[in-house]
């Protein structure tokens, strides 16, 4: 290969660095008012009254919106219907509230700072509603609800199975249990959502053009098209650079359909940046789980029998349904067998931002588990916790492995490829485990808390539908891709360049990718999932290919030579061996096009050196990974120093190295972040107590170790590269490996660690906890 698996330095990084990117605050269009949005101080309220007029005489506002107007307005559409689910959506501008930041009122102002006094001068008068916040109160019989209209809070229950746990369970030799409780966290991404929409109702055919921070134009396109009657051709939807996102910008939001309805209200384009405050408080959260586990094992420590309990909090809504817990429940058994499992799961409204998935997306939360029940029952046998995860790894040769259960797509739960003894091998290997054993040791006879966490997951990436691609070579001879991906920092104009360079075998210098605008390319899911590289990837290979075929056959045709004869080599198509007898593929494009007018077509190909091709997965592909922590916890003030990170990861064929080790580098220090310091909290009336970055702890580089990564690759069959996505499994083992190391730290002081995140105040408690138990029984 001679693009493919190279490490070329990302194309965009200079722009970007130069500040010569283009966000959504960058686009000046001449006219463009500013929205701000009202929002409730409340977590569950009625508004009895509403005063807007004062607001509406402020100099330069233009108009005020407010509970009376939404009624126009469609609820948010319902997306990924589940059979137990009771969905409830959005409703824009809503008069009844269920979480505090719900925007009530939106005033369009000639600036942001006359929009934001206007919202100053807006009277409410609230009736204040009984509101729960918490998992524990919303499970409760006795609980306020979160919706006045249902029966309980409950928004869903099912179970997933294999075999017969709870039969199973009273066989084995060693049953651990454990609670886990999994802090709630923000997806926090540098630049916050934003929308520039411009309604142009001057054309014979009125249209509507959104600039978004959107990581699914197509679907916005969609739901903008069918909120406001308007066809999809008459939408067209542009995510230009988007300064991250992590899943936050993936769902639908009321200020997306709000901005584009006061666009076509004021007739003039419309623009609303979210600020911190408003993100912490409005955009989708992720994590929130209470998990019951108990695990069975056999006296040499092969898993019997697994169980678990698990509330899932889906906040005030489901705008992405409830495909989180779904992934957990699915992926707890992990890279292990299991060979009987039974999971049941309650998902739970609340009076808070709803919850909808973030770079992970219901894995790290299932990682968790298994991995910490396995450290416990290799405390009570007395065994390595490297060796008990080892014994009951997924061996190579059992692959594809059909876990038993039903993925999220509906389908069996099939693991298409793996080598996870190679992952235990490398890891303990390069995280030097041998070593920091003994270390370990020495250590603690120094007074010093060290503590070693490992833990094994996966990652089922690249779910379709599906992903297109148009390969187009120009008549200069440079290719432009077109696709309906969209790019939040990930680096595509680089690796999907490196596809189409190795099949045309063009310098990837005059490769151009042009992706999140539905104006150039029709047909798109959207960038989640960790499934560009595999979905786009593969659909960038195919067209490519076809592009290779054309241009041979035209060139066969030009030269006289039989096809076979011919190869692509850096930008021309030549004879075999013979550099000298060649035509420049930009001569291959123009010659396709049809030289003159009025003159006979007969090139044995259809016109244009372009093709489009699309790829539809049949399954997930299945990432792999082995990390290793070292920590150290102060005796005095419970910080948790990590001193030691160690990671394996086996994403299939690997496009770019850089990037993926940027990739998961970047997915570690997130899951870092989630594991010891971010956690979103409301008190127990849903009040928002972290809605700045003053109270939202996030780790800086001071708080990232130095990584030792590798990787290894396992080819998937399910596309003809073999990739597998990455772009999330950094984060994934995280939570388990860093739990995992702090509870060895702390096992010889007999604190039970079961909350995430691990705070020191959490490990002060603990340790109160402890010594009141024992002066309880007298034993200080």
């Amino acid at each position: 290969m001679k693009y493919i698996g190279k490490s070329i330095k990302r194309k965009i990084d200079p722009r970007l660095l130069r500040g010569n990117g283009r966000y959504i605050g960058d686009i000046k269009i001449e006219g463009t008012l500013s929205a701000a949005f009202l929002r409730s101080p409340h977590a569950h309220a009625r508004i009895q009254s509403i005063d807007l007029e004062q607001a509406r005489r402020l100099p330069g506002v233009i108009a005020v919106f407010g509970p009376d107007d939404g009624g126009e307005l469609p609820s948010l559409p319902f997306l990924f219907p589940y059979p137990s689910l009771i969905p409830i959506t959005q409703q824009p501008l809503n008069s009844t509230i269920h979480h505090v930041g719900e925007p009530i009122a939106m005033v369009i102002a000639s600036s942001r700072y006359i929009a934001e006094d206007a919202l100053d001068l807006i009277k409410v008068d609230y009736q204040k509603l009984p509101a729960v916040a918490h998992l524990e109160d919303a499970v409760r019989p006795d609980s306020p609800l979160a919706h006045e209209h249902l029966q309980s809070n409950q928004a869903a229950q099912f179970q997933q199975s294999i075999g017969d746990a709870e039969a199973a369970m009273k066989n084995a030799a060693v049953v651990v249990k454990q609670r886990f409780k999994i802090g709630r966290v923000s997806c926090l991404p540098i630049e916050t959502r934003g929308m520039l929409a411009i309604w142009n109702n001057h054309k014979s055919e009125p249209t509507l053009e959104v600039y978004a921070t959107t990581q699914s134009q197509h679907e916005m396109r969609r739901i903008l098209a069918e909120s406001l009657n308007l066809s999809e051709h008459q939408v067209r939807v542009i995510a230009p650079d988007v300064g991250g996102a992590f899943g936050a910008k993936a769902p639908f939001y009321v200020e997306d359909l709000l901005v584009a309805w006061a666009s076509m209200k004021v007739e003039a384009p419309v623009r609303w940046l979210e600020d911190r405050m408003e993100h912490m408080m409005s955009s989708v959260h992720e994590r929130e789980q209470i998990h019951e586990a108990s695990l069975g094992v056999t006296e040499d420590g092969k898993i019997i029998a697994l169980t678990d309990s698990i509330l899932a909090n889906t906040g005030a809504y489901v705008p992405w349904g409830i495909i989180v817990p779904i992934i957990t429940s699915t992926l707890i058994p992990g890279p292990y067998k299991v060979p009987n499992y039974l999971c049941d799961v309650r998902v739970l409204y609340t009076n808070t931002v709803p919850l909808a998935p973030f770079r992970g997306a219901g894995r790290p939360q299932a990682a968790l588990i298994l991995n910490r029940l396995l450290d416990e029952a290799a405390f009570q046998l007395g065994m390595d916790p490297m060796e008990i995860k080892r014994k009951n790894l997924i061996q190579h040769h059992e692959f594809p492995y059909n876990s038993g259960l039903i993925s999220r797509d509906g389908r069996p739960q099939i693991y298409d490829s793996g080598n996870y003894q190679k992952l235990f091998d490398v890891v303990k290997k390069e995280g030097e485990y041998d070593r920091w054993i003994q270390l370990k040791e020495e250590y603690r006879k120094q007074g010093r808390n060290i503590g070693i966490g490992t833990a094994f997951s996966i990652e089922s990436t690249a779910f379709g539908s599906y992903e297109g691609a148009t390969v187009r070579v120009e008549y200069t001879g440079e290719v432009t891709i077109f696709t309906g991906a969209s790019n939040q920092g990930q680096g595509h104009e680089t690796s999907l360049a490196q596809v189409a360079a190795e099949v045309l075998s063009v310098p990837i210098e005059r490769i151009t990718l042009r992706e999140g605008d539905t104006g150039t390319f029709p047909y798109g899911t959207g960038t989640f999932a960790s499934r560009i590289a595999t979905i786009v990837g593969t659909a960038i290979y195919k067209a490519a290919q076809g592009v290779k075929e054309r241009a041979l056959k035209i060139a066969a045709h030009k030269l006289s030579s039989p096809v076979d004869s011919l190869e692509l080599s850096e930008g021309f198509v030549q004879l075999k061996g013979d550099s000298k007898t060649r035509i420049s593929l930009g001569q291959l494009a123009h010659e396709a096009r049809g030289i003159f007018p009025g003159t006979t077509f007969d090139l044995p190909v259809a016109p244009g050196l372009e093709v489009t091709d699309y790829f539809a997965p049949q399954g997930a592909a299945i990432t792999s990974m082995a990390d290793m922590a070292v920590v150290e916890v102060d005796p005095e003030t419970f910080k948790i120093k990590v001193l030691n990170y160690a990671g394996v990861h086996d994403c299939g064929t690997i496009l770019n190295p850089m990037i993926v080790t940027g990739q998961t580098l970047g997915g570690i220090s997130n899951g870092i972040g989630n594991a010891l310091y971010e956690e979103v909290v409301y008190d127990s009336d849903g009040q928002l107590l972290t809605s700045t970055l003053m109270d939202y702890i996030v780790p800086t580089a001071n708080e990232m170790p130095e990584c030792n990564l590798h990787h290894i690759e396992t080819p998937s069959p399910l596309n003809p590269l073999g990739i597998k996505g990455t772009g999330e499994s950094g984060s994934i083992p995280v939570l388990a490996v860093i739990q995992s190391a702090v509870q060895d730290a702390l096992r010889d002081h007999g604190i039970r660690v079961e909350n995430i995140p691990v705070k020191p105040s959490y490990l002060k408690e603990q340790f109160r906890k402890q010594e009141a138990a024992a002066f309880a029984e007298g034993k200080i």
